[in-house]
């Protein structure tokens, strides 16, 4: 899966980014129409096509940045790719509060054409939780906005909800999915992705106030089974099969590339090895392998 950097600034400063920091620097013209225009047509050449294979064997492809929704050409950036990529999967990743705008997400929504999903993160169940890991004081109601805005128009656009794991938020699991069961209660409208959050960047960084064990991770996903079990769609991301608990070995996926994930010796002869993620490689770096077991 190719990402697509739209750009490199960013209107929130989350402290678990996986990227660097640096948002201010004066270099958006890498980000500008004509580099990512050509961006895509090198990965359409040659080998370029392989990366547009997911383990489903269908094309898609990430936008991502910073935030995509406040680059100066958004929308005609949306528009080409969804011309020269008519049926692959479009996933644009995006913290949601330029969608507050009822305006800026009806426009969003007319170019948008499916298959196309915009994946947003909400960070804790209350304002001063989500907006202290956003970096910045408002973006809660933002978001929260921006959703609204995108289940009210969505019609074929599918909308993630993507809650990234770590030290500040674990202990809030379970109030975060009862929030969201209240807040949104139809949960065909959308998914849920939990995720362990990843070692590099701002991540890397802030490592100190973020420091989560997967072991840790997975017992609060544990203990939140009834709740998970009241979504429709719900998937983790960067778990391996073996620390979660059987009912949610299933909702796991692989989403990332061979060479950023680690298998090691417990994981030889282990029945859920296929289709198992194994360990982020950053991840076996900081901690080791000792909370694997084979199956």
């Amino acid at each position: 899966m190719p990402d697509i950097a739209f750009w490199n600034k960013c209107n929130n400063k989350c402290v678990m980014c996986t990227n660097e920091g640096g948002f201010s620097l004066n270099d958006s013209a890498l980000y500008g129409l004509r580099p990512q225009v050509e961006k895509l047509e090198r990965w359409l050449k040659g080998r370029g096509k392989v990366y547009l294979k997911n383990d489903d064997k269908k094309d898609f492809v990430s936008l991502t940045g910073g935030e995509p929704t406040i680059h100066p050409d958004f929308f005609r950036l949306l528009a080409y790719f969804r011309r020269r990529l008519p049926g692959a999967g479009i996933t644009l990743l995006s913290n949601g509060r330029r969608f507050a705008d009822k305006e800026f997400t009806g426009r969003f929504l007319k170019v948008a054409a499916p298959p196309f999903a915009v994946a947003v993160p909400v960070h804790a169940p209350t304002p001063a939780l989500h907006d202290k890991i956003a970096g910045v004081r408002g973006a809660f109601g933002q978001t929260l906005a921006g959703l609204e805005n995108l289940l009210a128009g969505a019609g074929p656009l599918e909308v993630q909800v993507r809650l990234v794991l770590h030290r500040l938020n674990i202990k809030k699991l379970g109030p975060l999915l009862s929030f969201l069961l209240a807040k949104f209660p139809d949960t065909r409208r959308y998914s849920v992705t939990a995720i362990h959050y990843e070692i590099e960047g701002m991540s890397l960084a802030n490592h100190r106030r973020l420091a989560l064990r997967l072991k840790e991770s997975a017992a609060a996903l544990g203990s939140a089974l009834p709740l998970i079990k009241r979504f429709h769609n719900f998937r983790l991301y960067h778990f391996p099969r073996c620390l979660v608990r059987p009912e949610l070995r299933r909702l796991c996926w692989v989403t990332l590339p061979p060479e950023d994930r680690v298998y090691t010796a417990k994981c030889r002869g282990c029945r859920a090895r296929r289709g198992c993620l194994g360990l982020m490689g950053e991840y076996y770096k900081a901690f080791g392998d000792g909370e694997l077991r084979r199956l």
